[in-house]
């Protein structure tokens, strides 16, 4: 396998910024016509083959492994990523006739993807990319597919946005990578021809503890071309900080260089109103977030924008509440219970999407805050509302190994009723990994609690789902996962694919003999034969 070509700084401030980068490996162009005709053919023959199209095409891990998209993945999301089980082929069929009303069919098309198989939490920082690759040559007319860029810090889409919707186009064998939760949509064909997008999603294993791309400079800069529409150098530089692996995490603001006076910072905060322009509002917010602990007297002002503003704003005052830092996490941690009372009585909490849930801003300051805010959000582990401690699980996740405090009250909640709590704090232990209780893991592997069997979305009920994270979990884990080998070796016949593909990977990554002969007996028992063809059955 050839040496990874990894993204430059550049490249990496873009995608932190417009979300997304895209790529032209260096594959030979019969490689890309080959896997064209295959999928052409295979739509031809029968229905969509959803995950397994890999197998199906296995030409395509020529792509996959190429030094241009496996760099990619590194620089993205480090040495350790894996593929999620979750693949997909788009196919926009031939169009005979010019559609109507191109322009607001694009718009109704864009989209933020959901999570599969059910609810995860959307996530600013880069835990999950999404490949999307094209195998045929696609210009604007066979309608490829658009992305919003600087949207993947949102919670939804507006208007506004779905007008904001960009081709990605490009010659055979284009590939973009995206951040997880960017908007995107079908671009609307004017082609007599079908037009191939395959979906790929890769997942983050362990927290950067230094740069994974070819990193010249640690020092935050916005990048050249700036596609976002708002000014969000706050959380761009926090992303940053993050993905370079930096202790501190708004190191890239400086330590209150401007050193503004009171007086300063009160005419600051005088521009936070909803009644002054939208460009003038970010900009203070970025001048109070640069005199961090110093502009605490802004934090009444910060906290009326958070989940109810224009959400450009939300997320800058989110970010500038982080580096303000700890004088902020009593009044946040009384927002996050307030908003648990509000959702008290209902059997599931109104903000919980079984297709992704966006957590309230509360929940990412204090996650930006880090090491200061652990000790509240361990104690708000105990409220007895349920969405206030499903945000509080969350934050302490966004945390990485800094929330490592929080482990025991996490690992205690996995007895916890509400199947979305449990996920949740599954998907943070994971993000810890340390100190972590693999027998508590294991044991959700095997035994659900009844009340989760119900089917809740795509035919998927939330017990499948707890225990695909409880694989998920082990394979962040690597080697200190051993104690579930046992339980990780059984969930490799696990009816739900979702949970064997993690376990195989949790087994990968324990590495013991026994380990690998049964993800190797695991693999050699799921090969497909891509070389059978109509009558031919050997």
């Amino acid at each position: 396998m050839m040496k990874p070509i990894l993204l430059t700084d550049e490249q990496m401030r873009e995608f932190i910024v417009n979300g997304y980068v895209v790529l032209n490996p260096g594959v030979p162009d019969e490689i890309h016509a080959t896997i064209f005709e295959k999928l052409t053919g295979m739509f031809d023959q029968g229905p969509n083959p959803g995950n397994n199209v890999l197998p199906a095409v296995p030409e395509m891990r020529h792509v996959l492994n190429s030094p241009e998209v496996r760099g990619a993945l590194i620089s993205l999301l480090g040495e350790d990523y894996i593929e999620h089980p979750h693949r997909y082929c788009h196919r926009v069929a031939p169009t005979i006739e010019r559609p109507r009303g191109i322009r607001a069919k694009l718009a109704k098309n864009c989209h933020q993807d959901s999570y599969t198989p059910i609810g995860h939490s959307r996530q600013h920082l880069i835990r999950y990319a999404r490949i999307m690759y094209y195998p045929q040559d696609t210009p604007v007319e066979l309608g490829p597919t658009h992305v919003i860029p600087g949207t993947q810090y949102q919670s939804a889409l507006t208007k506004e946005d779905r007008k904001r919707a960009i081709p990605v186009f490009g010659r055979a064998g284009t590939v973009s990578i995206t951040h997880f939760d960017v908007g995107h949509a079908a671009g609307v064909s004017l082609l007599n021809q079908p037009r191939h997008m395959i979906k790929f999603v890769y997942m983050r294993l362990s927290e950067p503890i230094a740069p994974s791309w070819n990193c010249r400079s640690r020092t935050w800069r916005r990048p050249r071309n700036v596609e976002a529409p708002y000014d969000l150098n706050v959380a761009w530089s926090h992303v940053w900080d993050w993905m370079a692996g930096k202790r501190d995490r708004y190191e890239s603001l400086g330590n209150g260089r401007r050193c503004a006076s009171a007086d300063a910072i009160s005419r600051l905060i005088q521009e936070l109103p909803r009644n002054r322009r939208l460009p003038v509002r970010l900009e203070a917010i970025r001048q109070l977030a640069w005199e961090r602990a110093r502009a605490a007297a802004a934090v009444p002002a910060l906290l009326k924008v958070l989940n109810v503003d224009h959400q450009a704003v939300r997320i800058a005052a989110t970010y500038a509440l982080g580096a303000i830092g700890e004088s902020v996490v009593e009044p946040l941690v009384d927002r996050l219970k307030e908003s648990g009372r509000l959702e008290d009585g209902h059997a599931v909490p109104r903000p919980w999407d079984e297709r992704a849930t966006s957590m309230q801003d509360e929940a990412h300051a204090l996650g930006a805050i880090g090491a200061p805010a652990v000790r509240a959000l361990t104690e708000l582990l105990e409220c007895e509302f349920e969405w206030t401690r499903i945000n509080a699980a969350f934050a302490l996740g966004e945390m990485d190994s800094a929330a490592v405090d929080g482990v025991p009250a996490l690992t205690r909640c996995l007895k916890d009723e509400s199947h979305c709590l449990v996920r949740t704090v599954l998907d943070s232990l994971g993000a810890i990994r340390q100190r972590v209780s693999v027998s508590e893991i294991g044991r959700l592997l095997e035994n659900g609690r009844d009340e989760w069997a119900a089917p809740l979305l795509r035919g998927w009920s939330a017990r499948d789902q707890v225990r695909t994270n409880a694989a998920m979990a082990c394979a962040r884990l690597g080697e200190d996962a051993a104690p579930a080998e046992a339980a990780l070796t059984r969930a490799l016949d696990d009816p739900c694919g979702h949970v064997g593909a993690f376990a195989a990977y949790a087994l990968e990554g324990i590495g013991t003999p026994t380990a690998a002969a049964s993800v190797r007996d695991y693999l050699f028992a799921q090969r497909w034969d891509a070389s059978l063809k109509g009558p031919h059955m050997f």
